[in-house]
Protein backbone atom coordinates (compact mmCIF):
# COMPACT_ATOMS: atom_id res chain seq x y z
CA UNK A 1 0.00 0.00 0.00
CA UNK A 2 1.41 3.69 -0.65
CA UNK A 3 1.35 6.82 1.07
CA UNK A 4 -2.25 7.69 1.18
CA UNK A 5 -0.91 11.59 2.22
CA UNK A 6 -2.63 13.28 -1.27
CA UNK A 7 -6.56 12.69 -1.51
CA UNK A 8 -7.10 11.49 -4.96
CA UNK A 9 -9.80 13.97 -6.31
CA UNK A 10 -12.61 11.49 -7.01
CA UNK A 11 -12.10 9.94 -3.82
CA UNK A 12 -15.17 10.44 -1.69
CA UNK A 13 -14.85 8.25 1.72
CA UNK A 14 -12.34 9.31 4.35
CA UNK A 15 -11.44 6.34 7.15
CA UNK A 16 -9.38 7.33 9.94
CA UNK A 17 -8.59 4.87 12.89
CA UNK A 18 -7.07 5.55 15.97
CA UNK A 19 -5.09 2.57 17.50
CA UNK A 20 -4.77 3.67 21.49
CA UNK A 21 -3.54 2.15 24.36
CA UNK A 22 -7.48 0.63 25.19
CA UNK A 23 -9.78 1.26 22.76
CA UNK A 24 -9.28 1.27 18.32
CA UNK A 25 -11.11 3.40 17.23
CA UNK A 26 -12.53 3.81 13.75
CA UNK A 27 -14.42 6.94 12.11
CA UNK A 28 -15.69 6.84 8.57
CA UNK A 29 -17.10 9.81 6.49
CA UNK A 30 -18.58 10.61 2.74
CA UNK A 31 -17.71 14.04 1.53
CA UNK A 32 -20.09 15.49 -0.84
CA UNK A 33 -18.54 18.57 -2.30
CA UNK A 34 -18.49 21.05 0.74
CA UNK A 35 -20.77 18.57 2.65
CA UNK A 36 -19.36 16.07 5.19
CA UNK A 37 -21.41 12.96 6.03
CA UNK A 38 -20.51 10.78 9.40
CA UNK A 39 -21.57 7.57 8.44
CA UNK A 40 -20.39 5.42 10.99
CA UNK A 41 -18.21 5.28 14.09
CA UNK A 42 -16.80 1.74 15.20
CA UNK A 43 -15.28 1.41 18.61
CA UNK A 44 -13.84 -1.92 20.35
CA UNK A 45 -11.78 -2.55 23.47
CA UNK A 46 -8.28 -3.61 22.94
CA UNK A 47 -6.84 -3.32 25.88
CA UNK A 48 -3.66 -2.92 24.44
CA UNK A 49 -1.57 -1.12 27.63
CA UNK A 50 -2.47 -3.74 29.57
CA UNK A 51 -0.92 -6.53 27.77
CA UNK A 52 2.57 -4.55 27.85
CA UNK A 53 5.02 -6.25 30.61
CA UNK A 54 7.80 -4.70 32.80
CA UNK A 55 10.41 -4.91 29.47
CA UNK A 56 7.68 -2.82 27.28
CA UNK A 57 7.05 -6.55 25.25
CA UNK A 58 3.48 -6.74 24.62
CA UNK A 59 1.89 -10.17 25.41
CA UNK A 60 0.27 -12.74 22.75
CA UNK A 61 -2.82 -12.07 24.05
CA UNK A 62 -2.83 -8.18 23.84
CA UNK A 63 -1.20 -8.92 20.23
CA UNK A 64 -4.41 -11.23 19.07
CA UNK A 65 -7.08 -9.25 20.60
CA UNK A 66 -5.63 -6.10 18.27
CA UNK A 67 -5.40 -8.13 14.95
CA UNK A 68 -8.61 -9.53 15.26
CA UNK A 69 -10.35 -6.17 15.64
CA UNK A 70 -8.10 -4.82 12.94
CA UNK A 71 -9.66 -7.72 10.87
CA UNK A 72 -12.71 -6.45 11.81
CA UNK A 73 -11.96 -3.05 10.86
CA UNK A 74 -10.78 -4.51 7.45
CA UNK A 75 -14.69 -6.27 6.56
CA UNK A 76 -16.20 -3.00 7.30
CA UNK A 77 -14.58 -1.30 5.06
CA UNK A 78 -14.74 -3.26 2.41
CA UNK A 79 -17.79 -2.06 0.80
CA UNK A 80 -16.42 1.81 0.42
CA UNK A 81 -14.34 1.58 -2.87
CA UNK A 82 -11.46 4.34 -3.24
CA UNK A 83 -11.60 5.10 0.43
CA UNK A 84 -8.33 6.82 1.99
CA UNK A 85 -7.60 5.17 5.11
CA UNK A 86 -5.51 6.89 7.37
CA UNK A 87 -4.23 4.60 10.33
CA UNK A 88 -1.97 5.79 13.45
CA UNK A 89 -0.53 3.96 16.56
CA UNK A 90 -0.41 6.03 19.80
CA UNK A 91 1.14 5.53 23.18
CA UNK A 92 1.70 1.42 23.62
CA UNK A 93 2.43 1.11 19.87
CA UNK A 94 4.97 3.94 20.16
CA UNK A 95 6.76 2.15 23.40
CA UNK A 96 6.20 -1.65 22.69
CA UNK A 97 9.60 -2.88 21.73
CA UNK A 98 8.24 -5.73 20.09
CA UNK A 99 6.02 -4.05 17.70
CA UNK A 100 7.13 -4.89 14.66
CA UNK A 101 5.65 -8.25 15.57
CA UNK A 102 2.00 -6.29 16.14
CA UNK A 103 2.63 -5.18 12.82
CA UNK A 104 3.55 -7.93 11.09
CA UNK A 105 0.68 -9.66 12.10
CA UNK A 106 -1.54 -6.84 11.40
CA UNK A 107 -0.56 -6.96 7.55
CA UNK A 108 -1.69 -10.44 7.41
CA UNK A 109 -5.38 -9.29 8.09
CA UNK A 110 -5.64 -5.88 7.43
CA UNK A 111 -4.50 -3.67 3.68
CA UNK A 112 -4.03 -0.88 4.98
CA UNK A 113 -0.67 1.25 5.98
CA UNK A 114 -0.23 1.90 10.16
CA UNK A 115 1.59 4.51 10.98
CA UNK A 116 3.40 4.71 14.32
CA UNK A 117 2.73 8.53 15.44
CA UNK A 118 5.58 10.63 17.97
CA UNK A 119 2.85 11.99 21.43
CA UNK A 120 3.92 15.49 19.96
CA UNK A 121 2.38 14.03 16.57
CA UNK A 122 -0.62 12.91 18.36
CA UNK A 123 -0.94 15.80 20.40
CA UNK A 124 -1.01 18.03 17.16
CA UNK A 125 -4.32 15.81 15.50
CA UNK A 126 -5.81 16.13 18.88
CA UNK A 127 -5.89 19.23 19.10
CA UNK A 128 -6.62 20.28 15.66
CA UNK A 129 -9.49 17.37 15.98
CA UNK A 130 -11.22 19.13 19.51
CA UNK A 131 -10.75 22.52 17.49
CA UNK A 132 -12.17 21.59 14.25
CA UNK A 133 -15.17 20.17 15.47
CA UNK A 134 -16.76 23.12 17.08
CA UNK A 135 -14.56 25.43 15.19
CA UNK A 136 -13.17 27.06 17.72
CA UNK A 137 -11.31 30.54 17.69
CA UNK A 138 -8.49 31.78 19.73
CA UNK A 139 -6.43 29.96 21.69
CA UNK A 140 -7.74 26.25 22.55
CA UNK A 141 -6.06 24.31 25.47
CA UNK A 142 -6.96 20.64 24.70
CA UNK A 143 -6.22 17.60 27.58
CA UNK A 144 -6.66 14.36 26.10
CA UNK A 145 -6.56 11.32 28.59
CA UNK A 146 -5.62 8.12 26.61
CA UNK A 147 -5.15 4.75 28.18
CA UNK A 148 -0.90 5.18 28.06
CA UNK A 149 -0.41 9.01 27.67
CA UNK A 150 -2.20 12.07 28.68
CA UNK A 151 -1.49 15.27 25.72
CA UNK A 152 -1.87 18.58 26.40
CA UNK A 153 -1.73 21.23 23.83
CA UNK A 154 -2.46 24.98 23.57
CA UNK A 155 -2.80 26.63 20.04
CA UNK A 156 -5.25 27.87 17.60
CA UNK A 157 -6.97 25.69 15.13
CA UNK A 158 -5.09 25.30 12.43
CA UNK A 159 -1.47 26.55 14.46
CA UNK A 160 -0.89 24.65 17.61
CA UNK A 161 1.64 26.68 19.77
CA UNK A 162 2.80 24.28 22.44
CA UNK A 163 1.81 20.43 22.73
CA UNK A 164 3.42 17.86 25.06
CA UNK A 165 2.57 14.02 25.42
CA UNK A 166 3.12 12.99 29.12
CA UNK A 167 3.72 9.01 29.88
CA UNK A 168 0.87 8.62 32.07
CA UNK A 169 -2.95 7.29 30.99
CA UNK A 170 -6.11 5.46 32.72
CA UNK A 171 -4.82 2.41 31.88
CA UNK A 172 -1.54 2.61 33.30
CA UNK A 173 -2.50 4.44 36.37
CA UNK A 174 -4.77 1.72 37.27
CA UNK A 175 -2.21 -0.92 37.18
CA UNK A 176 0.48 0.92 38.84
CA UNK A 177 -1.60 2.92 41.46
CA UNK A 178 -5.00 1.51 41.96
CA UNK A 179 -4.15 -2.39 41.13
CA UNK A 180 -5.19 -3.45 44.73
CA UNK A 181 -8.00 -0.67 45.00
CA UNK A 182 -8.36 3.20 45.63
CA UNK A 183 -7.56 4.81 48.94
CA UNK A 184 -6.52 8.30 50.07
CA UNK A 185 -2.78 7.39 50.25
CA UNK A 186 -2.74 6.00 46.66
CA UNK A 187 -4.98 8.76 44.66
CA UNK A 188 -2.48 10.87 46.34
CA UNK A 189 0.27 9.17 45.07
CA UNK A 190 -1.05 9.11 41.50
CA UNK A 191 -1.88 12.71 41.16
CA UNK A 192 1.71 13.86 42.62
CA UNK A 193 3.39 11.46 40.07
CA UNK A 194 1.01 12.92 37.33
CA UNK A 195 2.07 16.57 38.71
CA UNK A 196 5.46 15.79 38.44
CA UNK A 197 5.16 14.84 34.97
CA UNK A 198 3.69 17.85 34.46
CA UNK A 199 5.59 20.45 36.17
CA UNK A 200 8.53 20.93 33.76
CA UNK A 201 5.64 22.21 31.09
CA UNK A 202 3.26 23.61 33.25
CA UNK A 203 4.44 27.65 33.30
CA UNK A 204 4.77 27.66 29.59
CA UNK A 205 0.80 26.62 28.61
CA UNK A 206 -0.02 29.46 31.46
CA UNK A 207 2.20 32.19 29.97
CA UNK A 208 0.45 31.93 26.56
CA UNK A 209 -3.10 31.30 28.02
CA UNK A 210 -5.89 30.32 26.58
CA UNK A 211 -9.81 31.50 25.77
CA UNK A 212 -11.26 28.05 26.32
CA UNK A 213 -10.24 24.37 27.64
CA UNK A 214 -11.59 21.27 25.93
CA UNK A 215 -10.82 17.43 27.29
CA UNK A 216 -11.18 14.89 24.66
CA UNK A 217 -11.35 11.05 24.98
CA UNK A 218 -13.13 8.31 26.94
CA UNK A 219 -11.75 9.15 30.72
CA UNK A 220 -12.99 12.81 30.06
CA UNK A 221 -16.23 11.84 28.62
CA UNK A 222 -16.90 9.58 31.79
CA UNK A 223 -15.98 12.43 34.21
CA UNK A 224 -18.45 14.71 32.05
CA UNK A 225 -20.80 12.18 32.30
CA UNK A 226 -20.36 11.55 36.55
CA UNK A 227 -19.94 15.64 37.15
CA UNK A 228 -23.72 15.52 35.33
CA UNK A 229 -24.88 12.47 37.61
CA UNK A 230 -23.62 15.08 40.74
CA UNK A 231 -26.11 17.63 38.98
CA UNK A 232 -22.90 19.86 37.87
CA UNK A 233 -24.06 21.66 34.00
CA UNK A 234 -23.86 19.55 31.52
CA UNK A 235 -20.78 18.87 29.31
CA UNK A 236 -18.59 20.83 31.98
CA UNK A 237 -15.66 20.05 33.81
CA UNK A 238 -14.47 22.46 36.87
CA UNK A 239 -12.66 22.04 39.68
CA UNK A 240 -15.78 21.49 42.26
CA UNK A 241 -16.63 18.75 40.08
CA UNK A 242 -13.32 17.13 40.00
CA UNK A 243 -13.35 17.85 43.95
CA UNK A 244 -16.31 15.89 44.37
CA UNK A 245 -15.50 13.41 42.51
CA UNK A 246 -11.94 12.90 44.02
CA UNK A 247 -14.15 12.61 47.32
CA UNK A 248 -16.16 9.88 46.63
CA UNK A 249 -13.31 7.57 44.43
CA UNK A 250 -10.87 7.73 47.43
CA UNK A 251 -13.96 6.74 49.92
CA UNK A 252 -14.93 3.88 47.23
CA UNK A 253 -18.50 5.50 47.01
CA UNK A 254 -18.95 5.88 43.55
CA UNK A 255 -22.93 4.56 43.42
CA UNK A 256 -24.82 3.27 40.57
CA UNK A 257 -26.91 7.07 40.72
CA UNK A 258 -23.20 8.69 40.02
CA UNK A 259 -21.37 5.99 37.15
CA UNK A 260 -25.02 6.11 35.05
CA UNK A 261 -24.26 6.17 31.73
CA UNK A 262 -20.28 4.71 32.27
CA UNK A 263 -19.62 1.39 30.91
CA UNK A 264 -18.07 -0.96 33.52
CA UNK A 265 -14.84 -1.63 31.21
CA UNK A 266 -14.71 2.38 32.12
CA UNK A 267 -15.77 2.47 35.31
CA UNK A 268 -12.41 -0.03 36.10
CA UNK A 269 -10.34 3.44 34.56
CA UNK A 270 -11.93 6.28 36.02
CA UNK A 271 -10.07 6.60 39.38
CA UNK A 272 -7.04 7.01 37.06
CA UNK A 273 -8.56 9.22 34.42
CA UNK A 274 -9.65 11.44 37.60
CA UNK A 275 -6.33 11.55 39.65
CA UNK A 276 -4.65 12.58 35.83
CA UNK A 277 -7.14 15.12 34.91
CA UNK A 278 -7.13 16.63 38.86
CA UNK A 279 -3.49 17.19 38.58
CA UNK A 280 -3.92 18.59 34.90
CA UNK A 281 -6.22 21.46 36.54
CA UNK A 282 -3.92 21.76 39.49
CA UNK A 283 -1.34 22.32 37.94
CA UNK A 284 -2.85 24.71 34.69
CA UNK A 285 -4.74 26.51 36.85
CA UNK A 286 -7.84 25.72 35.33
CA UNK A 287 -11.45 27.14 35.87
CA UNK A 288 -13.76 25.66 33.51
CA UNK A 289 -12.92 23.06 30.85
CA UNK A 290 -15.57 21.21 28.15
CA UNK A 291 -15.83 17.83 27.33
CA UNK A 292 -15.20 17.63 23.51
CA UNK A 293 -16.00 14.65 20.84
CA UNK A 294 -13.35 15.89 18.58
CA UNK A 295 -10.20 13.89 19.37
CA UNK A 296 -7.51 12.15 17.16
CA UNK A 297 -9.49 10.47 14.61
CA UNK A 298 -11.27 13.89 13.84
CA UNK A 299 -7.85 15.52 13.84
CA UNK A 300 -6.75 12.72 11.09
CA UNK A 301 -10.09 13.65 9.04
CA UNK A 302 -9.70 17.16 9.21
CA UNK A 303 -6.57 16.82 7.13
CA UNK A 304 -7.15 14.93 4.79
CA UNK A 305 -10.46 16.94 3.70
CA UNK A 306 -8.60 19.88 3.83
CA UNK A 307 -7.16 18.46 0.79
CA UNK A 308 -2.94 18.32 0.71
CA UNK A 309 -3.19 19.86 4.36
CA UNK A 310 -1.32 17.25 5.23
CA UNK A 311 1.44 17.88 2.80
CA UNK A 312 1.80 21.26 3.78
CA UNK A 313 2.42 20.27 7.42
CA UNK A 314 4.72 18.02 6.48
CA UNK A 315 6.75 20.92 4.23
CA UNK A 316 6.12 23.55 6.57
CA UNK A 317 7.59 21.13 9.24
CA UNK A 318 11.06 20.94 7.24
CA UNK A 319 11.06 24.30 6.26
CA UNK A 320 10.62 25.27 9.68
CA UNK A 321 13.97 22.89 10.66
CA UNK A 322 15.99 24.84 8.09
CA UNK A 323 15.08 28.25 9.04
CA UNK A 324 16.08 27.24 12.75
CA UNK A 325 19.28 25.52 11.98
CA UNK A 326 20.27 28.19 9.23
CA UNK A 327 20.60 25.92 6.58
CA UNK A 328 21.74 27.37 2.96
CA UNK A 329 17.97 27.23 1.12
CA UNK A 330 20.06 28.11 -2.36
CA UNK A 331 22.14 24.79 -2.04
CA UNK A 332 19.69 22.59 -0.58
CA UNK A 333 17.02 23.17 -3.15
CA UNK A 334 19.54 22.85 -5.57
CA UNK A 335 20.12 19.23 -4.32
CA UNK A 336 16.53 18.95 -4.22
CA UNK A 337 15.86 19.74 -7.80
CA UNK A 338 18.63 17.20 -8.52
CA UNK A 339 17.81 14.58 -6.73
CA UNK A 340 14.53 14.76 -8.16
CA UNK A 341 15.42 14.74 -11.88
CA UNK A 342 17.53 11.47 -10.76
CA UNK A 343 14.51 10.09 -9.04
CA UNK A 344 12.48 10.81 -12.41
CA UNK A 345 14.86 8.35 -14.59
CA UNK A 346 15.46 4.99 -12.27
CA UNK A 347 11.58 5.23 -10.97
CA UNK A 348 10.08 3.51 -13.61
CA UNK A 349 12.07 0.24 -14.14
CA UNK A 350 12.93 0.16 -10.19
CA UNK A 351 9.31 0.79 -9.34
CA UNK A 352 9.99 3.12 -6.90
CA UNK A 353 6.55 4.30 -4.89
CA UNK A 354 5.26 7.44 -5.89
CA UNK A 355 5.97 8.83 -2.51
CA UNK A 356 9.52 8.50 -1.93
CA UNK A 357 10.45 11.37 -3.92
CA UNK A 358 8.94 13.95 -1.50
CA UNK A 359 10.92 11.99 1.32
CA UNK A 360 14.47 12.10 -1.21
CA UNK A 361 13.25 15.89 -1.92
CA UNK A 362 13.00 16.74 2.31
CA UNK A 363 15.99 14.23 2.87
CA UNK A 364 18.06 16.65 0.22
CA UNK A 365 16.42 19.70 2.00
CA UNK A 366 17.99 19.18 5.29
CA UNK A 367 21.20 17.24 4.58
CA UNK A 368 23.22 20.15 6.04
CA UNK A 369 21.26 21.25 9.36
CA UNK A 370 24.08 19.48 11.44
CA UNK A 371 26.39 21.98 10.21
CA UNK A 372 25.43 24.30 13.22
CA UNK A 373 27.47 21.54 15.20
CA UNK A 374 30.17 20.27 13.41
CA UNK A 375 31.29 20.48 9.56
CA UNK A 376 33.01 17.07 10.79
CA UNK A 377 30.58 14.42 11.11
CA UNK A 378 28.07 16.65 9.40
CA UNK A 379 25.82 13.45 8.37
CA UNK A 380 25.57 11.89 11.65
CA UNK A 381 24.80 15.39 13.34
CA UNK A 382 21.99 15.81 10.49
CA UNK A 383 20.41 12.70 10.98
CA UNK A 384 20.34 12.73 14.53
CA UNK A 385 18.55 15.97 14.20
CA UNK A 386 15.59 15.03 11.88
CA UNK A 387 15.44 11.55 13.56
CA UNK A 388 14.84 13.58 17.32
CA UNK A 389 13.18 15.73 16.16
CA UNK A 390 9.49 17.04 16.80
CA UNK A 391 8.31 17.39 13.05
CA UNK A 392 4.51 17.77 12.66
CA UNK A 393 2.80 15.33 9.90
CA UNK A 394 5.40 12.49 10.41
CA UNK A 395 5.39 9.53 11.48
CA UNK A 396 7.98 7.54 12.74
CA UNK A 397 9.00 5.51 10.10
CA UNK A 398 8.62 8.56 7.91
CA UNK A 399 11.14 10.36 9.99
CA UNK A 400 13.44 7.57 10.24
CA UNK A 401 13.44 7.66 6.18
CA UNK A 402 14.20 10.85 5.75
CA UNK A 403 17.18 10.72 8.58
CA UNK A 404 18.54 7.09 6.91
CA UNK A 405 19.20 9.00 3.92
CA UNK A 406 20.87 11.28 5.06
CA UNK A 407 22.93 9.79 7.39
CA UNK A 408 24.35 8.02 4.32
CA UNK A 409 24.10 10.95 2.02
CA UNK A 410 28.22 11.15 2.30
CA UNK A 411 31.41 9.02 3.53
CA UNK A 412 31.58 5.37 3.61
CA UNK A 413 28.29 3.33 3.18
CA UNK A 414 27.32 0.94 5.55
CA UNK A 415 25.06 -1.55 5.08
CA UNK A 416 24.23 -2.48 9.08
CA UNK A 417 22.47 0.81 9.27
CA UNK A 418 19.85 -0.03 6.14
CA UNK A 419 17.30 -1.52 8.63
CA UNK A 420 13.64 -2.67 7.47
CA UNK A 421 11.61 0.36 7.62
CA UNK A 422 8.35 -1.05 7.17
CA UNK A 423 7.33 1.31 4.32
CA UNK A 424 10.23 0.89 1.77
CA UNK A 425 11.92 -2.40 1.03
CA UNK A 426 16.06 -2.30 1.70
CA UNK A 427 16.05 -2.07 -2.23
CA UNK A 428 14.25 1.13 -2.43
CA UNK A 429 15.77 2.70 0.33
CA UNK A 430 19.16 2.18 -1.04
CA UNK A 431 18.42 3.77 -4.11
CA UNK A 432 17.39 6.37 -2.46
CA UNK A 433 20.37 6.66 -1.04
CA UNK A 434 22.66 6.73 -3.89
CA UNK A 435 20.23 9.24 -5.60
CA UNK A 436 20.76 11.68 -2.81
CA UNK A 437 24.60 11.08 -2.64
CA UNK A 438 24.93 11.67 -6.31
CA UNK A 439 23.10 15.02 -5.89
CA UNK A 440 25.40 16.31 -2.93
CA UNK A 441 27.99 15.48 -4.71
CA UNK A 442 26.61 17.28 -8.16
CA UNK A 443 26.55 20.49 -5.75
CA UNK A 444 29.64 19.83 -3.98
CA UNK A 445 31.03 23.19 -5.61
CA UNK A 446 27.97 25.17 -4.62
CA UNK A 447 27.96 27.38 -7.48
CA UNK A 448 24.62 28.52 -8.66
CA UNK A 449 26.00 27.45 -12.30
CA UNK A 450 26.52 22.94 -12.33
CA UNK A 451 26.65 21.20 -15.15
CA UNK A 452 23.73 19.27 -16.55
CA UNK A 453 22.43 16.56 -14.73
CA UNK A 454 23.86 13.51 -15.84
CA UNK A 455 22.19 10.28 -17.31
CA UNK A 456 21.99 7.52 -15.16
CA UNK A 457 20.55 3.74 -14.51
CA UNK A 458 20.38 1.21 -11.90
CA UNK A 459 18.94 -2.26 -11.57
CA UNK A 460 20.21 -2.98 -8.03
CA UNK A 461 23.52 -3.99 -8.62
CA UNK A 462 25.22 -2.08 -11.59
CA UNK A 463 24.67 2.15 -11.06
CA UNK A 464 26.04 3.77 -14.48
CA UNK A 465 26.47 7.36 -14.58
CA UNK A 466 26.56 8.67 -18.04
CA UNK A 467 28.52 12.19 -18.70
CA UNK A 468 28.94 14.42 -21.29
CA UNK A 469 32.74 14.79 -21.94
CA UNK A 470 32.97 18.39 -21.93
CA UNK A 471 31.87 18.48 -18.56
CA UNK A 472 34.37 15.61 -17.34
CA UNK A 473 36.94 18.65 -19.24
CA UNK A 474 35.54 21.59 -17.63
CA UNK A 475 35.18 19.62 -14.36
CA UNK A 476 37.84 17.69 -13.07
CA UNK A 477 37.78 18.27 -9.37
CA UNK A 478 33.77 16.43 -10.51
CA UNK A 479 35.71 13.67 -11.80
CA UNK A 480 37.91 12.86 -8.76
CA UNK A 481 34.75 12.98 -6.59
CA UNK A 482 32.55 10.68 -9.01
CA UNK A 483 35.73 8.35 -8.89
CA UNK A 484 35.93 8.45 -5.14
CA UNK A 485 31.77 8.11 -5.01
CA UNK A 486 32.44 4.91 -7.44
CA UNK A 487 34.99 3.25 -5.09
CA UNK A 488 32.77 4.01 -2.04
CA UNK A 489 29.90 2.03 -4.00
CA UNK A 490 32.53 -0.80 -4.66
CA UNK A 491 33.06 -1.35 -1.26
CA UNK A 492 29.20 -1.72 -0.28
CA UNK A 493 28.90 -4.10 -2.98
CA UNK A 494 27.19 -1.89 -5.61
CA UNK A 495 29.22 -1.66 -9.03
CA UNK A 496 29.57 1.78 -10.65
CA UNK A 497 30.33 2.75 -13.86
CA UNK A 498 31.20 6.18 -15.61
CA UNK A 499 30.54 6.77 -18.80
CA UNK A 500 32.13 9.78 -21.06
CA UNK A 501 29.28 11.24 -23.76
CA UNK A 502 31.04 12.69 -26.73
Amino acid sequence: MTDNSVVESDSQHFAAIDLGSNSFHMLVVRKLHDDVQHLFKHKERVRLAEGLDAKHNLSTEAIERGVGVLKTFAERLKPFENCIVKVVGTHTLRIAKNRSEFLSRARQVFPYDIEIISGQEEARLVHLGACSAEHLTGNTLVVDIGGGSTEVALGTERNMELGRSHTMGSVSFTKAFFKNGVDKNSYKRAKLYAQQQLERFSMYFCDIGWKQVRCTSGSAQAIATAAENLEFEPGEITPEAIKSLRKLVVKNELSTKVMRGISPERATLFAGGVAILDAVFSSLEIEEARFSTGALREGLLAEFISSGDQLDTRTRAIRSLMLRYHVDVSQAERVAETALKLWRQVAPDLRLPLFTKRYLQYAALTHEIGLNINSSGLQKHSAYILEHSNLAGFSFDQQKLVALMVRMHRKKLKRSLVTNLGMVSKRHAITLILLLRLAVLWHLSRSAESPETPKISFDGELLTIAIDAKVGDEHPLLIADLEREEAYCNQFGIETRLEFLL
